[in-house]
């Protein structure tokens, strides 16, 4: 089950994978009786009530209709806000209201909600389903990633770091795979980031290209032991020579 960072299910395993979109009110694209109970902002979806009853059955929440079916009693004078039916003070995109009764910002949430941790693995489903913002922060995040893998490298071959240099590219090689997917990635109907289905998205996901260059050669093809150099020569010289080859490498 992979979730956003607002703690909506976006894609859940049930026979086969799931992917759900949603309103900014929390409308989904599942039908009403379906086995998926966990839904916007990870709050239980109640069938029968079309809705979501919040704060341990405090108040029922219907995303159809982007608001509670009764009135709250800490507005309007207390925390629930101006109005005493409105969700989230009608800022559901930044705000959450699991109580039923008050609601919160979402920056604790959007710090782990847009980890690279927590989206990177996304790249290997079928239907990674990110919303523009998580798309926008992968992005970002990749990208310094790399950057700080460059200088990983760097370090690695200015001091002759063998283990460095293996490390580096692989991290490289890694990044650029998963920069290359997200190049994939369009927004469909319903504004989430997912495979183009017109550009035959599983061959691309099964096959994704990776960026041309040094960093796309395996880090054992550049450091194994070069085939023309002969067991009886030091292994000084054969580490000299790892280290030319990963000059030459870089240089070109």
């Amino acid at each position: 089950m992979a979730t956003d960072a607002q703690a909506s299910t976006v894609t859940a395993h049930a026979g086969s994978q799931t992917a759900i979109a949603y309103s900014p009110y929390g409308d989904d694209s599942l039908p009403a009786a379906h086995q998926i109970l966990s839904r916007f902002t990870g709050q239980t979806w109640l069938p029968s009530a079309i809705g979501y009853l919040l704060g341990n059955g405090h108040r029922l929440f219907n995303p159809a209709l982007m608001r509670f079916h009764s009135a709250d009693s800490f507005s309007p004078f207390a925390r629930g806000g101006l109005n005493t039916y409105a969700y989230c003070g009608n800022d559901p995109i930044n705000r959450v209201d699991p109580t039923g009764r008050f609601f919160r910002g979402l920056f604790k949430q959007f710090n782990q909600g847009y980890s690279y941790k927590k989206l990177a693995p996304r790249l290997d489903e079928s239907s990674p389903n990110l919303s523009k913002n998580e798309y926008k922060a992968l992005s970002k995040s990749i990208s310094k990633r790399l950057l700080r893998a460059q200088s990983e490298l760097d370090r690695g071959l200015t001091n002759g770091f063998v283990h460095t240099t293996e490390h580096a590219l692989e991290k490289i090689n890694i990044l650029n795979n998963q920069q290359a997917i997200l190049s994939f990635l369009s927004a469909d109907k319903n504004g989430r980031f997912n495979f183009d289905t017109t550009r035959q998205t599983q061959e691309t996901h099964a096959h994704s290209p990776v960026h041309a260059g040094p960093t796309s050669t395996l880090a054992e093809e550049i450091l194994s032991s070069p085939t023309t150099i002969h067991p009886s020569i030091p292994e000084d010289m054969v580490h000299e020579e790892l280290l030319e080859r990963l000059r030459r490498l870089r240089e070109d």
